[in-house]
């Protein structure tokens, strides 16, 4: 079954191109108005203002319109006499749609700075171009130090890196999450380096909150009388049913299936494909598009041991839909990867988050946790061997998408969390099959005011046969002493995801507000 959540992967920007031009009553010349015969008449103008706006219609038809993630809308030609009229109904005119219309890429022929900036005052509304001899920096510093938005890009595939910047940050304002706490609807135990002021991060980045009790998650996650559950007795709940539960062993089937290995028996499998089930059902219902739940939180109750399952499985198959799922209930992380997954159009992955500790020549030392199976960590040891600047993240929760939404899934494996019970499934991958890749990882600050963004080269990986949080990958950095003095303001876990986005990470934190930490 295919929920209907508004996925950020699939918001476009909608833009309307605009060209803004001047034609003349009269004919004369002057400082600004030069021609010979013909060429100093209405009709001449008006046919060089229809022929240059189709140009630039068909330019950014051409430069934009098989984007995927690009919307143009109807584009507008604004006319205007010798004496520069700038009324109500012209920008009106410009306006259109205005509430669905993200950014107006101008084009002026030759005049309309006024016109832009009094339709930036007018509808604070973003208004870009891409070079056009002068009219760029007079724009641009016509819009800033009045504090209206504007970007010139230099050319037009610097216009595609911005637009993806920008989509993102619509991405990041259309975001909302469910979170599912225990005691604290902000901060989990585990988690308290995480926002602590949800709404200041609403403010900010336009993220919102939706709050559900985990005891009435619990719950439902049960196929029984949907009125009987004990924390909303007598009330209509979404629980498991009949025809839900195909549908889970159908996923979950489908899941072993698939695996290159499975260690799992399918009735150890089928709780964890429905507590995501039950997560998605309740994302569809509540129009929310990001999910966090806490894990020693949880994990206290012994709830989570009774039913026989954790969430890492069903943070897997969120994130690599599109829908960004954190542990630990870390919002900071879970925003983190939103940001990232919008820059980047893949799956993250989010873990614990550290430095290799170095003693002379010794390979790196590294959290207690991932040397539980000796021999896995002794091949990781080895391929880290004389490699400097070693940093590591770990958790349960990779993916099969980590090299794209439109990419084909990768190979994986099926284990459990749980060593000696052999429940909660997870999804094992080999971060071995993957040296050499570069990531970009970045993490928010409690109070929303900084960022950590850095970049990394994939050397080793281990944990893929492994159970537990032992899975993993080590990179390079470019100083591991700066990357661990920046991650101690900003918090533990630090997403990552595939591919080079830190410069237009850069970008959009600039566009946020935010000081900037990084380690290059």
């Amino acid at each position: 079954m295919e929920f209907d959540i508004k996925k950020g992967k699939d918001i476009k920007i909608n833009i309307r191109p605009v060209t803004i031009s001047v034609y003349h009553e009269y004919v004369f010349e002057g400082p600004c108005r030069f021609g010979k015969g013909d060429e100093l008449t209405k009709d001449f103008d008006m046919m060089s203002i229809s022929m240059v706006h189709k140009q630039f219609v068909d330019e950014v038809q051409e430069r934009l319109g098989k984007l995927p993630f690009v919307n143009i809308v109807d584009p507008v030609v604004i006319k205007r006499d010798e004496t520069f009229p700038v009324t109500d109904e012209l920008l009106a005119e410009m306006a259109g749609d205005v509430e669905n219309t993200d950014v107006y890429l101008l084009k002026f022929h030759p005049f309309g700075i006024d016109f832009a900036l009094e339709f930036a005052r007018t509808y604070r509304k973003p208004l870009a171009t891409v070079l056009q001899c002068c009219n760029d920096s007079g724009l641009m510093a016509a819009l800033r130090p009045r504090g209206f938005e504007g970007y010139s890009w230099i050319d037009w595939d610097s216009a595609i890196d911005g637009l993806k910047v920008l989509r993102a940050r619509k991405a990041l304002a259309k975001t909302r999450v469910l979170c599912i706490p225990r005691a604290n609807s902000n901060n989990s135990l585990s988690a308290l380096d995480s926002f602590y002021d949800h709404s200041n991060v609403t403010e900010k980045l336009g993220v919102q909150f939706r709050y559900y009790n985990l005891h009435e998650f619990m719950d439902q996650t049960k196929n029984v009388d949907p009125m009987s559950n004990p924390t909303l007795p007598g009330r209509l709940c979404d629980n498991i049913n009949d025809e839900d539960e195909a549908e889970i062993k159908r996923i979950a089937d489908e899941l072993i299936s698939g695996a290159e290995e499975c260690d799992m028996k399918p009735e150890d499998v089928y709780p964890s494909v429905r507590a995501n089930y039950l997560v998605n059902k309740l994302l569809a219902k509540l129009e929310c598009n990001a999910f966090a739940a806490p894990c020693p939180d949880m994990c206290a109750t012994r709830r989570l041991n009774e039913e026989r399952f954790t969430l890492c499985l069903n943070h897997s198959l969120n994130n690599e839909n599109g829908v960004c799922s954190a542990c630990e209930y870390d919002i900071s992380a879970l925003v983190s990867m939103v940001l990232l997954s919008n820059l980047s159009f893949s799956a993250p992955y989010m873990g614990n988050t550290s430095v290799g500790k170095t003693n002379g020549n010794r390979n790196p030392e590294v959290s207690p946790l991932l040397t539980l199976n000796k021999d896995s960590y002794a091949d990781a040891s080895d391929t880290m061997a004389g490699v400097k600047d070693i940093a590591y993240t770990f958790h349960a929760t990779p993916n099969r998408l980590l090299k794209g939404f439109d990419a084909d899934r990768e190979p994986y494996a099926l284990r459990p969390f749980a060593m000696g019970g052999r429940w909660g499934a997870t999804i094992r991958y080999d971060f071995n099959n993957d040296k050499g890749q570069t990531v970009t990882m970045c993490r928010f600050d409690p109070l929303c005011e900084k960022i950590f963004i850095a970049r990394g080269t994939i050397v080793s990986g281990i944990g893929y046969k492994d159970e537990n949080c032992t899975e993993g990958a080590f990179f390079k950095v470019a100083d591991a002493r700066r990357f661990y003095e920046c991650s101690l303001q900003v918090g533990n876990h630090i997403p990552l995801v595939y591919g080079d986005v830190y410069d237009n990470a850069c970008k959009l934190a600039d566009i946020l507000g935010l000081e900037i930490l990084t380690c290059e």
